[in-house]
């Protein structure tokens, strides 16, 4: 006689018939967000979200917006060799006054009549305005895409950007 065991074996050769995979929990979903649509929906997304900027100092709009990376030293080389104080006609000096993390604060000074005037590479963004966006999107990319502070060193150090963030700051944003 057959114990229990014996009767549910299966012949040789003859197993099942592999599943058909039919999705799972990420495959599921109803369908891939836009970045547009991931910038509204999120926290930090509704923080960064884009305001009106005033382009009325771009002669041509060519599609000249959002951000770009530039070598500093041949900027500011150009800049001075082609610019002139608007007040005397003189020559200017270009300098990086302050760096938060990717944001700078520049001056264009006068040699002559020493005028002096200030820009930032970013928008303020906050209540206050004190903090700059290309941070804030720094952050947000790079935790969009799982990674953290770490990661954003390594990058920065790739890049050769001067990096100055601080690790909690990043955390809180």
């Amino acid at each position: 006689m057959m114990n229990s065991t014996e009767s549910a074996k299966r012949p040789s050769g003859k197993r099942p018939k592999k599943r058909k995979f039919t999705g799972n929990m990420h495959t599921r979903c109803k369908a891939v967000h836009s970045v547009d649509e991931s910038l509204n929906n999120s926290a930090s997304g509704k923080k960064i979200r884009l305001q009106d900027v005033d382009t009325s100092f771009i002669e041509h709009d060519d599609g000249f917006d959002g951000y770009r990376v530039f070598d500093k030293t041949i900027i500011f080389t150009n800049i001075q060799n082609f610019a002139s104080c608007k007040k005397c006609g003189g020559d200017i000096k270009l300098t990086e006054k302050c760096v938060r993390g990717l944001s700078s604060v520049f001056s264009i000074e006068c040699k002559n009549c020493k005028d002096l005037c200030s820009f930032r590479n970013s928008k303020m963004l906050g209540k206050r305005k004190n903090i700059p966006e290309i941070n804030r999107r720094f952050v947000y990319a790079m935790r969009t895409i799982g990674q953290g502070h770490a990661a954003m060193t390594t990058f920065c150090g790739v890049m050769d950007f001067l990096l100055q963030f601080l690790k909690n700051p990043i955390i809180t944003l």
